[in-house]
């Protein structure tokens, strides 16, 4: 039976409570210094959408955007430094282009202005007049909401809204532009001569720090037009607050141990625990992570292990260099699991969608468990009814105690672990235990 609008509407609605920043156009490179450049953007939710009753009739998203420096050394991206003693970047409003068309006049904010596509325009200038050519990344984030209807779901902005971070745009000081092409860059992609575009920047990430002074963070890569596996949900980003709640209450869950990120899609979590462990001032003791996806998924984790490539240096010592690794893992099938190794902790963000995997999901969980292992399972229920559910979790109940964490609760220890950011995005903390005959 089909759903009638008003149904699909309160469905869709589960989905409109985190945004990102996406790139509309990709931005070109080279650039010359002091020279105006147009990045023109997308505020899209987990599904690629943006509701329109968020921002009208007179919502705003102002956004800044900051230069980052990547990693000089390991061929790694990562960790991106925001301090430049070479070049600062300026920002100002754009002209609205839409259908085409080119407004007049510029908007009054650089971001969003009653509308799910925004721009802005930036320039490089150089602190003292460098000569070498830098390659650099552009982080974009909103810094301010006007007249935002979900303003008062988060205590920060970044909170609701994710950052995107481009690049790498390389900037070349002695590039010499003709006078027309000196008009033109200011101006939307579509309305470029193409044949003068030497390169186009497709690539985005999303950066999550571990430390700002010396500067720790991963740069994932995310890759929409891949579909499930190729973007960060909301599951991931609720589960990534539990693993912080976790380093600060309960860090005997992480330290020295061998942790798995199951099905891990873009390997958010696994990266941000490898990060974790390698900081200089982290009082976790190392341990072991193990990234897992099936194999057609592996791609876009490995150009994430190729970005975040310090993880691995040879400077570290042999137990850091070992630290994360990557696995093919298709459920159910126990030599993949086998290769894995047992699990102190498991972590499964978004792996609820397909009924028919059910039994080699839990297959899975047991296989990689011994009878101290930690499950925790991020859900957020998208196509299953509650018989489905039943089902599953009645699965994980014969080999598991199966245990929903409530926020602010107080009849389990790991209450605690549950974020604020449940209550917004509709995900639930599940925990599972082994039966105590489970070997």
């Amino acid at each position: 039976m089909s759903l009638t609008d008003e149904e699909f509407r309160a469905k869709l609605e589960k989905h409109f409570s985190l945004y990102r920043i996406n790139l509309r156009s990709p931005l070109v490179s080279p650039i010359a210094p002091d020279q105006w450049y147009r990045a023109d953007l997308l505020l899209v939710n987990e599904l690629g959408l943006f509701r329109r009753a968020d921002i009208e009739p007179e919502g705003q998203v102002i956004v800044s955007c900051n230069l980052l420096t990547p990693n000089d050394s390991n061929d790694s991206i990562t960790p991106l430094n925001a301090h430049d003693s070479d070049w600062e970047l300026e920002i100002r409003p754009c002209p609205n282009f839409s259908e085409g068309r080119l407004s007049t006049e510029a908007m009054p904010v650089p971001g969003f202005v009653c509308s799910g596509k925004g721009s802005f325009e930036y320039r490089v200038r150089s602190k003292h007049n460098s000569k070498q050519p830098q390659k650099k990344f552009l982080c974009i984030g909103a810094t301010e909401l006007v007249n935002f209807q979900k303003k008062t779901m988060a205590s920060t902005v970044e909170d609701l809204i994710l950052p995107l971070v481009v690049g790498p745009i390389e900037i070349i000081p002695d590039l010499r532009l003709t006078s027309q092409e000196s008009a033109d860059t200011h101006l939307p992609l579509e309305l470029w001569d193409f044949a003068k575009i030497k390169d186009m920047v497709y690539d985005s990430y999303r950066m999550f720090s571990t430390l700002s002074e010396p500067p720790v963070n991963v740069a994932i890569h995310e890759m929409w037009d891949t579909g499930i596996p190729g973007k960060i949900w909301d599951s991931a980003l609720v589960m990534l607050d539990v693993i912080k709640n976790m380093i600060k209450l309960h860090p005997d869950y992480i330290g020295g141990k061998h942790i798995i990120d199951l099905s891990a899609g873009t390997g958010l979590l696994g990266f941000y625990l490898a990060s974790l462990m390698a900081s200089p001032e982290s009082t976790i003791q190392q341990g072991r992570i193990t990234i897992t996806e099936l194999d057609e998924a592996v791609e876009l984790i490995n150009k994430n292990i190729m970005a975040n490539k310090f993880l691995l240096s040879k400077e570290k010592t042999q137990k850091q260099a070992s630290l994360l690794q990557t696995k093919s893992l298709l459920w159910g099938n126990t030599q993949d699991a086998e290769s894995c190794g047992k699990a102190e902790m498991i972590i499964a963000s978004d792996v609820l969608y397909e009924a028919q995997f059910f039994e080699d999901l839990v297959k899975t969980f047991v296989d990689l468990s011994t009878h101290q292992t930690r499950i925790y399972i991020g859900y957020k229920r998208r196509g299953f009814d509650e018989a489905e559910e039943r089902r599953f979790w009645s699965l994980c109940g014969e080999h598991f105690d199966v245990k929903l964490l409530q926020y602010e609760g107080a009849n389990d220890v790991d209450d605690d672990l549950v974020p604020k950011s449940t209550l917004n995005t509709g995900v639930q903390l599940y925990r599972l235990l082994p039966h105590s005959n489970l070997k």
